[in-house]
């Protein structure tokens, strides 16, 4: 072979991007207008991580359930006006009830 090291370069850098595609891999996003379509929407895993995807900035999302009703969830989100000292998540007061409700349900049945 005339260049091994080009072709050892070509193999290392065709591997790591082959994982690098498969770490950051995410769940193809819903098409069904579902609630799980609107979290993907409102950005929420670019924070929280839900069912194994999503960031780390804030807590995990999946077993909040455990831990809240569906009525504290929902209000929790209707409330929330704005960022404040050591928050950073965005207001969520211009969401619609039906929205809401269809988070909170959504969020409540991962438990």
């Amino acid at each position: 072979m005339k260049y091994p090291s080009t072709f050892f370069i070509f193999l290392l850098v065709s591997g790591i991007l082959i994982l690098a595609a498969l770490v950051s891999a995410a769940p193809p996003p819903p098409a069904d207008g579902s609630a799980s379509q609107l979290v993907e929407s409102l950005g929420c895993r670019g924070c929280h991580r839900i069912q194994d995807f999503g960031g780390s900035l804030a807590p995990d999302l999946t077993a909040i359930g455990t831990r809240l009703t569906t009525a504290e969830i929902a209000e929790r989100l209707a409330t929330h006006s704005r960022p404040g000292e050591n928050r950073l998540m965005p207001s969520y007061t211009t969401l619609s009830t039906e929205e809401i409700d269809k988070l909170s349900s959504y969020l409540y049945q991962l438990n």
